[in-house]
């Protein structure tokens, strides 16, 4: 085998490396560019997986009293009277289990959501900070043992009251958008509509 005969066959060989090196490098290399592909099912997991949202809190103090009517000589013999400065907190938010497939449309990198309505989570009272400030009977009552039960419970709904009239679930529904827009960035999307219908306490 002369020389030119060997030239010729490492040059061949050379070649078949170097193509089979550069399909290799292209098929198994990995991609500058990250594509993330969000199918609707994983996506409606990812975010029943959150169940409740609170997104809003507020607290609230109000002065309740509560007991007996009648006139200044029925107080003073059968009367009972309770003044209670009541401490509490009001929760809202969405309960993200009621989601279904129809409320969740994706679009390549685009999503668009339709949230349930907001609705108050939680109301209770502080009962560390929820006391009695004045409790007054007559003269002739032995005191209704429920009284304070029934002030505290009247207590209650005043203040899921007051947080309504305050627009808690109106800032429900703007804390929800921006959290569950940050939340669906880091899963890849690019364009977020999050649409939330108007609700009442």
């Amino acid at each position: 085998m002369d020389i030119k005969k060997i030239s010729l066959f490492l040059i061949s060989v050379s070649l078949f490396f170097i193509v089979l090196l550069t399909g290799w490098f292209l098929v198994f290399k990995n991609p500058t560019d990250t594509n993330i592909n969000t199918s609707r099912t994983a996506v409606i997991k990812e975010i029943r997986n959150l169940q409740r949202i609170e997104t809003a809190s507020f607290t609230i103090e109000k002065i309740i009293d509560g007991g007996t009517s009648g006139n200044v000589f029925q107080q003073l013999l059968f009367g009972d009277k309770i003044l209670l400065i009541a401490h509490g907190q009001v929760i809202a938010g969405f309960d993200l289990s009621q989601i279904s497939e129809k409320d969740i449309v994706v679009k390549d990198k685009n999503i668009r959501i339709t949230l349930p309505k907001p609705q108050v989570l939680i109301t209770t009272l502080d009962n560390t900070q929820t006391r009695v400030y004045d409790r007054t009977r007559g003269i002739l009552n032995p005191g209704d043992n429920n009284l304070e039960s029934k002030v505290r419970e009247a207590a209650q709904n005043s203040i899921k009251e007051a947080a309504c009239k305050g627009d808690i679930l109106k800032q429900a529904s703007d804390n929800a958008r921006k959290q569950l827009t940050a939340f669906l960035s880091t899963l890849g999307f690019t364009q977020i509509s999050i649409d939330i219908p108007e609700s009442s306490c």
